[in-house]
């Protein structure tokens, strides 16, 4: 018999098999109990977590002639037999392949056709997300109303790809990722099975590198099997995975703390001529100083590097970003790991993130000099200088304010339509997914002088539609889009920063982009196609004052001057 890789070889075939996801397999056993069976499903989740696993399961419980006896598939009454074996009766259709409508209008024809043997028949449509619209739109009405007897089950990767009309009409579960212990447990019982000699550590080293996906973390059983014949170390799981040495990852760490620049520059060239995967490397920094932090919280152990560990993740996490648009990771790695080092430079940048203006700096260092000279001066006169340095202070939080107020900006419902017809014009997904990851970047500018108050209204929208040079933004709150329009400049340059390139935004009420998204399907069929057309002149209205406002309502905009 021909060998068969062991994530097939253990795949789930009955709920009680199925490891987590307790809610779900609750929910569906109660439904086949009761009779009580919707007639359509939406599985979706991350890669490898089990989804078209359970819609396999779900569908052979729906037909198992003693379900309600054992509250599970029994694997032995004549409809689980044809279930194990392939019956013509579950109908598996991977959407990547069998996009087009014409597939979708071929599976409506046949769904006339009543089971050959089981009481339900089951279509069970993989990836469904890759439909093409008219798909999506031929698969609508048999979706709503299918026969008694069929059941659809869609799985999905990407929940938010898949039409809001077909999402409301079927139900719905949302698949989370697998505990870091379910999966331990999952591959020792399966080494044992296979006879496989593996420590503890490796396997849970293993769990962590799966990042919750099952069939990850068996394939990578797998591959350390066939490398080992059978006796796995931890320095084989590195070494098949392109991951630096664990003892590296300990050095390393120290070697910051002592700026050991030599030491750290030495083992980056090492790192880069044998080829390993800095983004690997980075994560397993990462990963290992996390550890270090909540152990310290967790059983009260003094960190010394406690405050430096923290601010050391924060940039990680910064590199990590960067290096997915960069052409070299070497490079990058060098500078950030020697800034990470040079104590003077993570000075300055503390000093900026704690004060706001040039102007508060100088205030500060002016009432150090006036501690220090406490000794000598009388409280009289300390009170008088104390009082001034309130009044500049106050002076300059209203020029602040003054400044904040003359710069509110007003965008042009036209010049809006404009952006957005673009920014639909040259929607492409791969650009929004790597935007979406962008948007994790943002809490490295919530301290930030100039950008932190634009970082966390930035964080509480979502990029919606992402095309070349423009970007829709959504949210539900009115609030944060008034305060967005009026830095729109800031918000701009911000978005520039964390994604690297020349981004115009427009940001919109959910609802009225689902208005917009409602009117661009409709358009589509009727055959009017999207085209990036010239930008409007004067995108930005100043907002004057009560004065100016009464020119331009008496006058007109055209007539009145403003300087």
């Amino acid at each position: 018999m021909a060998y068969q890789a062991l994530y097939r070889k253990y795949r789930p075939h009955s709920f009680e098999d199925f490891i987590d996801q307790d809610n779900i397999k609750q929910i569906l056993i109660n439904s086949i109990s009761n009779n009580k069976l919707s007639h359509a499903y939406l599985f979706a989740g991350p890669r490898g977590i089990g989804k078209t696993s359970m819609a396999k399961i779900f569908a052979k419980a729906v037909n198992c002639l003693n379900f309600n006896e054992h509250k599970d598939v029994c694997d032995q009454c004549e409809n689980c037999v044809e279930c194990n074996n392939n019956t013509v009766d579950i109908i598996e259709i991977d959407a990547a392949s069998n996009n087009g409508v014409d597939q979708i209008r071929e599976l409506k024809n046949k769904i006339s056709i009543v089971p050959s043997v089981l009481k339900y028949k089951v279509y069970i449509i993989d990836e469904v997300h890759m439909l093409t619209n008219s798909a999506f739109n031929a698969l609508l009405k048999t979706l709503e109303e299918p026969p008694s007897y069929v059941i659809f089950i869609l799985a999905t990767t990407e929940f938010y790809e898949v039409p809001e009309t077909i999402v409301s009409r079927c139900q719905c579960f949302n698949f989370s990722r697998i505990s870091i212990d379910s999966l331990m447990k999952r591959l020792k019982y399966i080494s044992k099975e296979e006879n496989i000699k593996i420590d503890d550590e490796t396997v849970k080293e293993i769990a962590y590198f799966s990042n919750g996906g099952l069939r990850d973390a068996i394939g990578v059983l797998d591959k350390l099997n066939s490398f080992t014949n059978g006796d796995i170390t931890k320095k084989d799981f590195e070494s098949i995975n392109n991951l630096v040495s664990h003892e590296d990852i300990v050095t390393l760490y120290d070697k910051i703390h002592n700026n050991d620049f030599q030491y750290v520059l030495n083992l980056l060239s090492k790192i880069n001529q044998d080829g390993y995967n800095f983004n690997n490397f980075i994560e397993q920094l990462m990963v290992y100083i996390r550890d270090i932090i909540v152990n310290s919280y967790i059983n009260n152990i003094k960190n010394d590097y406690l405050h430096d560990d923290m601010n050391l993740i924060k940039k990680l996490n910064s590199l990590s970003e960067e290096l997915k648009h960069s052409l070299n990771p070497y490079i990058i790695s060098q500078v950030y790991f020697l800034e990470m080092m040079d104590k003077n430079i993570s000075q300055e940048i503390n000093e900026e993130n704690e004060n706001n203006t040039d102007e508060v700096r100088n205030i500060k260092n002016i009432s150090q000099e006036i501690n220090m000279e406490n000794n000598n001066v009388d409280q009289s006169v300390n009170k008088n200088i104390s009082q001034e340095i309130k009044k500049e202070s106050k002076i300059i939080e209203n020029t602040e304010k003054r400044k904040n107020n003359s710069e509110i900006n007003v965008i042009n419902e036209d010049v809006k339509a404009n952006l957005i017809n673009n920014a639909l014009a040259s929607a492409n997904k791969m650009i929004k997914d790597k935007y979406v990851r962008c948007w994790d970047f943002l809490p490295e500018y919530f301290n930030s002088r100039k950008y932190g108050k634009m970082a966390q209204l930035i964080s509480d929208t979502f990029p919606m539609v992402v095309g070349e040079g423009y970007m829709i933004l959504t949210t539900d709150v009115g609030a944060i889009i008034d305060n967005i329009y009026k830095s729109i400049s800031v918000c701009e340059e911000l978005i520039n920063k964390i994604t690297n390139d020349n981004i115009r935004v427009v940001v919109i009420l959910n609802n009225d982009f689902n208005n917009i998204k409602t009117k661009y399907v409709n358009d589509l069929k009727n055959g009017i196609k999207y085209e990036v057309v010239e930008e409007k002149r004067n995108l930005i209205e100043k907002s004057q004052g009560d004065l100016v406002t009464k020119a331009i309502n008496i006058f007109g905009k055209d007539l009145v001057d403003i300087e």
